[in-house]
């Protein structure tokens, strides 16, 4: 049960990154189309690698302490590129570039926080007794990620007055992955 939870909370964060946008066409190659390739191709990397930390617990007989420890280090590692990629678009050349900016590095230091406590908490397992409550506080920390990523997209959305981002991000082949 914990298992198909720490899944769907994963699942959601996939979808979550889904909402960004995508369609196949791409005509040109303004800063703000390559902001929105670069933002979609951060966001596709991050999911991929969670998606792949929870098939890691598809049977029961793979859950150990070293293997959450294994997860949540990949978890951390794969948050800290995110981090890192989305720190480096810096902001989008729109109107709302600055406030796109501050929420995605809002987004950057809950997800980095979140993602340090739930290697702590792998860390601190010891013997299997101690999997159940370490899942349960992982599991609390990739909802505070969901929660955030969303707040994050929304603020993006309620910020692109003029829809300058939602059209790059529709027209990025980038964000075409993540929704196809």
């Amino acid at each position: 049960m914990t298992k198909t939870l720490l899944a769907t909370v994963i699942a959601a964060l996939a979808l979550l990154a889904a909402g960004c946008g995508g369609s196949d066409e791409s005509t040109s190659a303004s800063p703000t189309d390559e902001w929105a390739d670069g933002f979609c191709t951060a966001i596709t990397t991050w999911t991929d690698s969670l998606t792949s930390v929870t098939d890691q617990f598809n049977s029961p007989s793979s859950l150990s302490t070293s293997a959450l420890e294994d997860a949540a280090n990949d978890v951390k590692s794969s948050t800290q590129t995110l981090v890192d990629d989305l720190k480096a678009l810096g902001a989008p050349v729109t109107e709302s570039g600055q406030a796109v900016k501050d929420s995605l590095d809002s987004l950057s230091s809950t997800l980095d926080a979140e993602a340090t406590k739930i290697q702590s908490e792998a860390e601190g397992v010891s013997g299997l007794t101690g999997l159940p409550g370490a899942i349960t506080s992982i599991t609390t920390s990739l909802s505070a990620m969901a929660t955030a990523f969303s707040s994050a997209l929304e603020a993006i959305q309620n910020a692109d007055a003029k829809g300058e981002l939602q059209t790059a991000l529709e027209d990025s082949s980038a964000c075409a992955s993540i929704s196809g």
